[in-house]
């Protein structure tokens, strides 16, 4: 499956990602390629970008207003209570999009901590382990 849009909402909703356009995909020399006539709707309420050992796609931070460090990653904090937030309310980011390319354990990591604080953003408190 391959993303091709996040789709926002209207009215009280504006601004808020409500489906995600969506194709399959098939490898095909070596490389993924659209599925032709594959494309679907999925409703969300919740987007994580899962991008991998890439630096920070600038048109992805810049779409969000996300400010960047000097490295050019998504620039937030560790802290415990509200960490991984940046600038923008409700867009947290963790592991290579935060910190830069590094070792799968360091994104495993930032990702149970950040998944922590955005329980605790959404629920009020958390229970998850630090």
């Amino acid at each position: 499956m391959a993303t091709k849009a996040f789709v926002p909402g209207t009215g009280k909703d504006k601004g808020k990602v409500r489906q995600v356009q969506a194709c399959r995909v098939e490898w095909k020399d070596g490389r993924m390629q659209e599925v032709p006539g594959s494309e679907f709707m999925l409703q969300a309420d919740l987007v994580l970008l899962a991008m991998g050992f890439v630096h920070p796609v600038g048109s992805v931070l810049d779409a969000f207003g996300v400010q960047r460090d000097a490295r050019g990653n998504a620039s937030a904090g560790t802290e415990d209570a509200g960490g991984y937030a940046t600038n923008v309310p409700k867009v947290f980011a963790a592991g290579d999009m935060r910190r830069g390319q590094s070792l799968v354990v360091w994104a495993i990591r930032e990702g149970r901590q950040a998944a922590r604080e955005v329980d605790r953003f959404l629920m009020g408190s958390t229970d998850l382990p630090r």
